[in-house]
């Protein structure tokens, strides 16, 4: 069976990168999101992409810079697969925990349209540590659905 050995692709406007030890990281790029798998996040082959935000930048991004950041969802649902990465949780939306006046009602139910609507996953993450972990997560499950799929090519030509 073919090995797929990813490079995660590290967007060039990424101001504080995630840790990332399990796969090589490659700064270039790219066409939405912070992060995405050499090959696969890109107009030719759109189908990794993660956006990364803090809680504070996620409200920010839902209100205040809402019309721009609509616009990158929607680039986004182009992608086979596309996740936001927020580094802390749901809880601190709840509890009103940024610097914003939002409401955590209306902030959620923005979250909730952009999943059911947009069909971009938004995956809490706690800590940047986390966050990483939680991507390297990612990039694994989406290399082995790719290695599945190539298996399953291979036994169907024999």
């Amino acid at each position: 069976m073919t090995k797929i050995n990813p490079i995660v692709i590290q967007d060039t406007r990424e101001q504080a990168p995630l840790t990332i030890s399990a796969y090589p990281v490659e700064i270039a790029t790219l066409p939405v999101g912070d992060y995405g798998v050499r090959g696969f996040s890109d107009w030719d082959c759109p189908d990794f992409i993660v956006e990364r935000k803090s809680v504070d930048d996620l409200v920010q991004s839902l209100t205040h810079d809402r019309e721009r950041f609509m616009r990158e969802i929607q680039k986004m649902r182009q992608f086979r697969w596309a996740g936001i990465l927020v580094e802390g949780h749901e809880d601190e939306i709840r509890c009103h925990a940024y610097r914003s006046a939002a409401h955590p009602n209306a902030v959620l139910a923005t979250l909730d349209a952009i999943v059911v609507r947009a069909g971009v996953h938004v995956i809490w993450a706690g800590s940047p540590h986390e966050a990483g972990q939680r991507l390297e997560g990612l990039v694994r499950q989406f290399v082995r659905g790719i290695e599945k799929r190539w298996k399953a090519l291979e036994v169907n030509r024999e």
